[in-house]
């Protein structure tokens, strides 16, 4: 089945008419904690056109999604300029493990390159901000970018800032900004920030999970880019795409006075990831293997918050929260002691 707009309110003379608010979804247990960080933004929302994007083809979802959306524009809240609801029924892929590596048709990231690729054709404003659905952010965070991008003309893109994330809340993650090195279209070096900087940065690449942009500029990562034949990992797409809006003179800012949440699902719960759980990454191609070497920050023997086994502990596992509060009761999961070892 082909995808197809089950809400549009959008009218035509409207199109280039204020600021366009993306929303990407696909988790069903996440959508509750994420549109009730987004009902406490503060937006302006009589100037943007909301644009939603269900990349599934569960009814249920859409269900839901619709029943979060009305909530979301309950009768004393402030209106949009215009609601699109756009369901792209694509059936669900297989995650990235084993074998999934070398097929890239076959994986979920495959779903979510082509949504990258069809929501640049959907945006008809002149700047757009995106959130991704496992994402939380700040109250602030729109005005916070906007005011950033709209400063400089020559800035295309500003990003929050958000990490990786893991099945384990005690393992450390990378912040999803970098420096990086490309010499024909062949990443050699990825620096990740570190995640005790402060203020705002130029940056080369970045993740796209909450984003203010200029419509231009984002199109402009697509020139000559179709993944994965020149992203050096299926997991760095995002940091291709956006280091190419660099390469077509783009200026790209990170703003690390504005951190986001990162939601990871799985085992019952969810945990919450943060700049306490972030370390320092550099990514490093050596040419005679053909492979990435990965390293992270080490602290130094005996400094505070090492042990014998681990010099790469981090400040505080990720919080994390059961799913069945009534089995587990309402309470803040933490792993056992095997994280000390």
């Amino acid at each position: 089945m082909k995808g197809k707009y089950i809400i549009n309110t959008m009218k035509r003379k409207d199109y280039k008419e204020g600021i366009t608010l993306v929303l990407t979804c696909s988790k069903m247990v996440l959508l509750p904690f994420f549109f009730t960080g987004l009902r406490k933004m503060d937006l302006p929302r009589e100037d943007m056109h909301l644009l939603i994007y269900d990349n599934t083809n569960d009814p249920a979802f859409l269900e839901k999604l619709r029943d979060e959306i009305d909530e979301l524009m309950c009768p004393k809240c402030k209106k949009f300029r215009s609601v699109r609801l756009y369901k792209s029924y694509v059936r669900p892929r297989a995650s990235l493990t084993g074998s999934g590596n070398e097929l890239f048709s076959a994986s979920k990231l495959w779903n979510i390159w082509n949504m990258w690729k069809r929501i640049y054709h959907m945006v008809y404003t002149d700047t757009f901000f995106q959130l991704e659905d496992d994402t939380i952010v700040p109250p602030d965070t729109f005005k916070r970018l906007y005011g950033l991008l709209m400063d400089n003309s020559k800035v295309g893109f500003v990003t929050a800032i958000e990490t990786g994330r893991n099945t384990l809340p005690y393992v450390p993650v990378r912040v999803g900004v970098h420096k990086i090195i490309m010499r024909k279209d062949k990443l050699l070096k990825r620096e990740s920030f570190d995640p005790n900087t402060k203020g705002v940065h130029e940056v080369d690449a970045a993740g796209v999970y909450c984003f203010v942009a200029r419509t231009e500029a984002y199109k402009s990562g697509f020139i000559d880019y179709e993944a994965p034949v020149r992203a050096f990992s299926l997991f760095a797409m995002d940091n291709v795409l956006t280091y190419n809006m660099k390469r077509h003179g783009w200026k790209l800012l990170a703003d690390f006075g504005c951190w986001c949440g990162h939601l990871q699902l799985g085992g019952g719960r969810i945990c919450i990831f943060g700049k306490a759980q972030a370390l320092k990454y550099i990514d490093l191609y050596i040419p005679k293997y053909d492979a990435y070497a990965i390293s992270m920050e080490m602290k130094k023997p005996g400094q505070k918050g090492t042990s014998q086994h681990r010099t790469y502990r981090i400040k505080k596992e990720a919080p994390c929260f059961s799913l069945n509060p009534k089995r587990d009761g309402n309470i803040e999961l933490k792993s056992k002691s095997v994280r000390e070892n």
